[in-house]
């Protein structure tokens, strides 16, 4: 398994827990209409984590194609194309939630 395999299995994962938590969200908003105290703030919560997966499967989703690109062009053996796969990285690193989720 390559390092963009890796990855993409990252991205499939991020994008499942992301379905859960929306029908978790869904949930807590139903009960919370039933006046069911704190699932409000539950599904706020779960609502922030749904976007934070997302986003996260976005950026690795990216990240996966610059690694292939990477390893198209030669590998790290190339230093062109590794520098380039490292300023991507940069850039994808810039764009991971801050959201500690706590």
């Amino acid at each position: 398994m390559t390092f963009g395999d890796y990855l993409r299995l990252h991205v499939a994962w991020a994008r499942r827990a992301a379905e859960v938590h929306a029908e978790a969200a869904d949930l807590y908003s139903r009960l919370a209409e039933r006046g069911m105290p704190g699932l409000a703030d539950h599904r706020d919560e779960t609502l922030r984590a749904i976007a934070h997966m997302e986003q996260v499967a976005s950026v690795n989703a990216a990240q996966s194609i610059a690694h292939d690109e990477m390893m198209a062009a030669g590998g790290p053996e190339n230093s062109r194309a590794y520098v380039e796969y490292e300023a991507m990285t940069r850039r994808h690193q810039e764009l991971l939630p801050r959201d500690t989720l706590g």
